[in-house]
Formats: structure tokens, sequence, C-alpha cells
């Protein structure tokens, strides 16, 4: 069972690291419709950890709605 929930953890922990990549590059180029500010702070990457499915149910939504609009 303890498996199970590190597992799940490690999980959380990679998507939010790459999520984290993610903005900071989006950042980095300027990306016209992105928020320039946005930055994590530690309680929106430990949020981000625990409920990693809907963030990356959300992620792929807009994904898919970027792609075909």
């Amino acid at each position: 069972m303890s498996n199970y929930i590190l597992t799940y953890f490690f999980i959380g922990v990679v998507f939010t690291f790459l999520m984290d990549l993610l903005i900071d590059h989006l950042c980095r180029i300027n990306k016209p419709s992105f928020a320039h500010n946005m930055e994590w702070d530690n309680s929106q990457r430990i949020l981000c950890t625990v409920l990693w499915p809907l963030g990356m149910v959300w992620f792929f939504i807009a994904l898919f709605r970027a792609w075909f609009n």
C-alpha cells in the first residue's frame, strides 16, 4: 500500500517539475498569450503535487484546445 502512495507522490513531483519547466520556458520566450509574471510559490507546487491528476487533465484540455482552435 505504501508503494502506491510513494508512486503517486513521485508522479506528482515529476509532473510539477515539468510544469515548472514549461512555465519557465514560456516566460523566457515571452509568449504573448501567457502571463509573464506567472511564478509558482511552494504552496502551489505542493497543491499540484497532490492534485496532479486534475492538473494533467487540465493541461491536456488546454493543449487540445490550442491545437484545434
